[in-house]
C-alpha cells in the first residue's frame, strides 16, 4: 500500500512565481518516489484552477498528480486598506479551516510551506514537515511553538534561518537548501557568449539592483556578446524597461515576459555566464537559496553574483566571481573573469537535483 502524503499550502496555481515552480517540481517528484500525493491549495483570484491538465500546460510537465482547489470566500486581495493584515487574516483563516476539514490521521504524511498550516497540523500530532524561506517574528513563535509535538518538524532554506528558529538545539529542524529540476537543466557542449540574468526584477517591493548592468557600457571586447533578461511579472518588465529605455548600449539584450522551464533550460544551456544579482536587504543577505544558482550550475554557466554571506554559504560558491554591491567596475571585472573560465561542470551538481531533495525529504520523515 503507497503511502500517503498530503501538501497543503496557502500558495495557488497556475502562477508564474518560482515558489509556486518550485511546489509543482516537489510535487512531482513525490508522486515519482512512490508517495500517493495530494496538493490541496486555495483558489484564490480568477486565474486559478485546480484543473490538472491547464497546470500541465502551464509547467509543462505529464505526471498526473492529486489537486484540490478550495474555495476562497476571505478578503485577501479584496480590500486594499490594510492589505497586509488582510493577507494575515486570510491566510490564518483559511489554514484553520482547511486543517480541520482535511486532516486524516497521525499516520499519514503532511508537508507544507504555510507557518499557520504547521502550527494547526502539530496540534492535531500530524507528522508534518514545514519548509521555511524566510524569517519573520509570527513564524518564530509559531514554529516553536508546533514544534513540541514529537512529529512535527522544520526544514530551514539556510543555515541562517534555521539558527534563528532554533532555541536550542534540536534534530528536528535541519537545513536542506533549494534544487534544479532535471527535467529541464543541462549543459549544452556548444555555448555562446550569452550572460543570462533568470528570476524575477523585484522582492518583497524592492529591486534587486540589476539597473547596474546599465548605469555604464559595458566594455568587455566579447564577440557577439548578448544579454538575456528571463522574468515573469510583466508589471516588472514594464517597470524595469522605462528605467533603461534611453540607455546606450554596445550589446545585444533580448528580454523574455513568458518562458515555461523548458524554454529558460534551453536558453540557460547554451550561454555562458549566469548572473545572480540581488541587493542589500538582509533577507538576501542571510535568508537566500537562490533556485536560479542551481540552475545555473546544472546548465554549465559560469556564475557572478552580488558579495553576499549567503551567497557566499552556497555550495561550490569557491568557484563562484563575486562583485561589490553597486559598484559597476566591479561587476564588470566578475563577467569578463567568468567568461575567461573554463565551463564549471561537476558531476556533484546531481546532488543538488530535485529527485535528491526529494529522497532527502522522505528520509526527513
Amino acid at each position: 500500500m503507497e503511502k500517503k502524503l498530503t501538501y497543503i499550502t496557502y500558495q495557488t496555481f497556475p502562477a508564474k512565481t518560482a515558489n509556486s515552480i518550485q511546489t509543482i517540481s516537489t510535487i512531482k517528484h513525490l508522486t515519482r518516489a512512490g508517495l500517493d500525493t495530494t496538493l490541496i491549495y486555495p483558489l484564490r483570484n480568477q486565474e486559478s484552477s485546480d484543473n490538472l491538465l491547464q497546470l500541465k500546460n502551464h509547467y509543462k510537465f505529464e505526471d498526473n498528480i492529486k489537486l484540490i482547489g478550495t474555495i476562497h470566500p476571505l478578503p485577501f486581495k479584496r480590500i486594499k486598506f490594510f492589505e497586509k493584515y488582510w493577507y494575515l487574516i486570510s491566510h490564518f483563516l483559511w489554514s484553520y479551516f482547511t486543517v480541520r476539514k482535511y486532516y486524516s490521521s497521525e499516520q499519514e504524511l503532511y508537508f507544507t510551506r504555510s507557518e499557520w498550516v504547521f502550527y494547526f497540523l502539530s496540534k492535531k500530532n500530524a507528522n508534518v514537515i514545514y519548509e521555511c524561506h524566510q524569517i519573520s517574528k509570527l513564524k518564530k513563535i509559531l514554529v516553536n511553538s508546533a514544534i513540541r509535538n514529537e512529529s512535527s518538524k522544520v526544514l530551514a532554506l539556510t543555515d541562517d534561518i534555521r539558527n534563528a528558529l532554533e532555541k536550542n538545539e534540536n534534530d528536528r529542524i535541519k537545513t536542506l537548501g533549494s534544487a534544479f529540476d532535471e527535467d529541464y537543466f543541462f549543459s549544452n557542449t556548444e555555448k555562446k557568449n550569452h550572460i543570462v540574468y533568470a528570476g524575477s526584477l523585484y522582492r518583497f517591493g524592492q529591486s534587486r539592483g540589476i539597473e547596474i548592468l546599465f548605469e555604464s557600457s559595458l566594455n568587455l571586447d566579447i564577440e557577439d556578446l548578448k544579454l538575456i533578461i528571463i522574468s515573469s511579472d510583466e508589471d516588472d518588465i514594464q517597470s524595469f524597461k522605462q528605467k533603461i529605455k534611453n540607455t546606450n548600449l554596445n550589446f545585444d539584450l533580448q528580454i523574455y515576459e513568458k518562458l515555461n522551464q523548458s524554454q529558460v533550460g534551453e536558453i540557460l544551456s547554451s550561454a555562458k555566464v549566469g548572473l545572480l544579482i540581488n541587493n542589500t536587504s538582509q533577507h538576501a543577505n542571510l535568508y537566500s537559496s537562490p533556485l536560479k544558482y542551481f540552475e545555473y550550475l546544472a546548465s554549465g554557466l559560469n556564475v557572478v553574483a552580488t558579495d553576499l554571506l549567503s551567497h557566499r554559504n552556497l555550495p561550490f560558491s569557491n568557484n563562484i566571481n563575486f562583485y561589490n554591491a553597486n559598484d559597476f567596475n566591479s561587476l564588470q571585472s566578475a563577467i569578463l573573469n567568468a567568461f575567461k573560465e573554463n565551463e564549471n561542470v561537476t558531476s556533484s551538481i546531481d546532488n543538488f537535483s530535485m529527485g535528491k531533495r526529494i529522497s532527502k525529504i522522505i528520509d526527513f520523515f
